[in-house]
């Protein structure tokens, strides 16, 4: 119940600062236009072979999008964490705040999104490979990986720490948040589904000869994922900001988010 409140909060905060969505936005269109002129050589690379054939030429071309990709998303979460952090703070950011502290730090984003997406594809290149057992040891490694790691955007927007620092000093807060860390994805979770259902009905009604709704479909998938995006990440930073300091971030709770964290 606490962290269902927490998610509450954090859409609530959303929805005082509803500019914040703009950074997940810009973040889809980032990774969309990047990933056209790699699609463009893996049909072209089709085209030339007769279909795709995944070898050594195949793989680092999905690897180099995959970097992109993982440094597009990753800068603008970064942006996004800082007004958060502003707004905390009391101030009043604009979109050009958070680009600027995002850029402040764009070597080590680039050096974390380097490193995510090559442990990220060998995971995935190793489960491909793996027998049954193999893919529960990559599942629990991926589990605390992605555990450890959870709280390393605000560290790096908040902390003038490296990569490997940044690192350790997520995988430090893990022992305060990891059970925040697994009740809130479940709870976004659940609540995307329910909010999923009013797309799906148009999605529905646009395929079976009502083309006509299958335009709110899309802007509603794309407000709800922009939406869960941003709220997420306003979790994450709340989460760090009481872990780290023990104040509870403007328009949080201060009991809810003690007996959270100590449950």
């Amino acid at each position: 119940m606490m962290t269902w409140t927490l998610v509450s909060q954090s859409f609530r905060l959303l929805s005082h600062d509803k500019k914040l969505m703009v950074f997940p936005i810009l973040s889809a269109i980032g990774a969309a236009a990047l990933a056209l002129p790699f699609l463009l050589a893996l049909f072209g690379m089709r085209a030339a072979a007769g279909g795709v054939h995944w070898g050594w030429n195949t793989w680092l071309l999905v690897f180099l999008w995959y970097c992109g990709a993982s440094f597009i998303t990753i800068f603008f979460n970064c942006a996004l964490a800082a007004c958060v952090q502003m707004d905390f703070a009391g101030q009043h950011p604009t979109l050009s705040d958070g680009f600027a502290r995002a850029a402040s730090r764009i070597h080590t984003i680039l050096l974390w999104s380097l490193l995510t997406a090559t442990v990220g594809h060998l995971a995935r290149g190793l489960e491909m490979r793996a027998g049954w057992t193999g893919r529960l040891i990559i599942g629990a490694f991926g589990l605390g990986w992605g555990m450890s790691t959870y709280l390393v955007v605000p560290v790096l927007v908040m902390e003038e720490t490296g990569v490997m620092d940044s690192i350790r000093r997520s995988a430090s807060l893990l022992r305060q948040t990891w059970g925040e860390q697994i009740v809130s994805g479940l709870a976004f979770g659940w609540l995307g589904l329910l909010f999923a259902v009013p797309g799906i009905v148009l999605g529905v009604l646009g395929a079976n000869g009502h083309p006509i709704f299958l335009v709110p479909a899309v802007v509603w998938f794309a407000t709800m994922a922009a939406a869960f995006t941003a709220a997420s990440e306003i979790f994450t930073v709340a989460l760090y900001r009481y872990a780290t300091t023990g104040q509870p971030p403007s328009g949080y709770d201060a009991a809810t988010l003690g007996a959270a964290l100590l449950r």
